[in-house]
């Protein structure tokens, strides 16, 4: 699964973990996103992510 920066979110390089050293940029595609700022990157493919447990029947 693929991951770019959402709309308005600036580039940014991460400075410690895993990923440190890595720099994002709006438009870019990734295969890997840090786990901390994740909720700055939406999926390429534009769908969101399936919650199946909410509204399921029981």
């Amino acid at each position: 699964m693929s991951y770019r920066l959402k709309k308005g979110q600036p580039p940014f390089e991460v400075v410690d973990g895993d990923m440190a050293g890595h720099r994002f940029e709006p438009g870019q595609e990734y295969d890997q996103v840090p786990a901390a700022e994740k909720h700055r990157f939406a999926r390429a493919d534009g769908k969101k992510k399936r919650n199946p447990g909410k509204g399921a029947e029981k």
